[in-house]
C-alpha cells in the first residue's frame, strides 16, 4: 500500500508544508500504548481499549453510531485522549480509530464534555467500479481535457470517504488513483501517475500528476494559466477568486535540484467571499502545473 499512501501523501503536502501554508488534522492514533506526546499545545495520551469504554459516557454514545454501522462492533478499537486550545477554549476528547482490515474503518472524535460524539469519518477502500457513482465521470472528463496522456493510465485504487458532523452528512468525496500498469507496487517507480478527488456532485477538489503535467491551458504565464484551470474546473464561480501569492523556492536555494519530479511552489487563490476557502495550485521546476487542491485553510 505504500504506493498509494505516497500519492495521498503528496496531495496532502499542500495542506501541510509551510510552502502552501495549509493546515490539516494530524492523526495522533498511530503510537505506541501508554505513549504521551506533547507539541504544540496539544498533548496526545494512547489509551487502552478498557480505558475507552471506562470513559464516562462512552458506550451510550457508541450506541446510535452501532445501530448505524453494526458491523463496527467487530472492529478492532485504538484511541487517543488528546487535549488542545480551540478558539482560546481547553477542548478534551477521545479520538477513537475502528478498523476491520484494508476495506473500511472509521474515525470518531468523543467530546468529553458534552459526552457526546461530534463527528466521525467512515472510509471505504477498494471499491468496485460497478459501485462507483455515475458523477465519476464528468470530472475524470475536465481533467483528460487538460492532459490527454491521463486517459491512457489505469484505474489501480479507490477510496470513499464521508464525514458526519454533529449529525449532519457532508458531501461524500472519491478518491482514485491510477497508473500505467493498473496495479500497486511497493517499489519507486518511474510510472506515470494521476490521483483525483472530487465530491459526490462531481465537483474537482483535487488532483496530483507525477511524471505528468496539464498542457492545454491558455495563458503565458504559470498564473495566467493557473487562473484557466480553475476557469475550466469551476466556470464562472472561478470569478470568485484573485491570487493572493505565489511561493516558490528560489533556483538559488540549495534543495532547488531536489524538486525537479516534484512540487517547487504553489500558486494561492483567495476567495471574495469569507464563506469560502483559498484553493492553492502546485507547479514544478519547469513552471508545469501539477496539483491542485480546493477548500485549503490557511493558517
Amino acid at each position: 500500500m505504500k504506493k498509494v499512501a505516497t500519492a495521498f501523501l503528496t496531495i496532502s503536502l499542500l495542506a501541510t508544508t509551510p510552502v502552501f501554508a495549509a493546515e490539516q488534522e494530524s492523526n495522533p492514533i498511530q503510537q505506541e500504548e501508554g505513549m504521551t506526546k506533547q507539541e504544540e499545545g496539544i498533548v496526545i495520551t494512547t489509551l487502552t481499549v478498557d480505558e475507552i469504554l471506562a470513559q464516562k459516557g462512552m458506550k451510550s454514545a457508541l450506541e446510535p453510531f452501532y445501530d448505524k454501522f453494526p458491523q463496527a462492533k467487530t472492529y478492532k478499537i485504538e484511541g487517543s485522549k488528546v487535549q488542545r486550545i480551540e478558539d482560546g477554549e481547553q477542548k478534551n476528547e477521545i479520538q477513537l480509530f475502528l478498523e476491520s482490515d484494508e476495506k473500511e474503518s472509521f474515525t470518531l472524535y468523543f467530546d468529553i464534555k458534552t459526552e457526546k460524539i461530534t463527528k466521525y469519518t467512515q472510509v471505504v477502500n477498494n471499491i468496485p467500479k460497478s459501485e462507483l457513482p455515475e458523477t465519476v465521470q464528468a470530472p475524470l472528463d475536465k481533467v483528460y481535457s487538460l492532459s490527454p496522456e491521463v486517459k491512457n493510465l489505469k484505474l489501480y485504487y479507490s477510496q470513499s470517504c464521508s464525514h458526519t458532523i454533529k449529525g449532519e452528512e457532508q458531501l461524500k468525496t472519491y478518491s482514485l488513483s491510477f497508473n500505467e500498469s493498473g496495479k500497486i507496487t511497493e517499489k519507486k517507480t518511474n510510472d506515470k501517475e494521476f490521483t483525483i478527488i472530487f465530491d459526490e456532485t462531481g465537483k474537482v477538489r483535487s488532483f496530483f500528476f507525477e511524471k505528468l503535467s496539464l498542457v492545454n491551458l491558455e495563458g503565458n504565464t504559470k498564473e495566467e494559466k493557473a487562473q484557466n484551470l480553475l476557469k475550466r474546473l469551476y466556470g464562472e464561480e472561478a470569478n470568485e477568486y484573485k491570487i493572493k501569492k505565489v511561493n516558490e523556492i528560489s533556483k538559488d536555494d540549495p534543495n532547488y535540484k531536489d524538486h525537479k519530479d516534484s512540487i517547487r511552489g504553489t500558486i494561492v487563490f483567495m476567495p471574495i467571499s469569507s464563506e469560502k476557502n483559498p484553493i492553492v495550485v502546485g507547479f514544478n521546476i519547469k513552471n508545469q502545473l501539477t496539483t491542485m487542491m480546493r477548500d485549503a485553510g490557511l493558517l
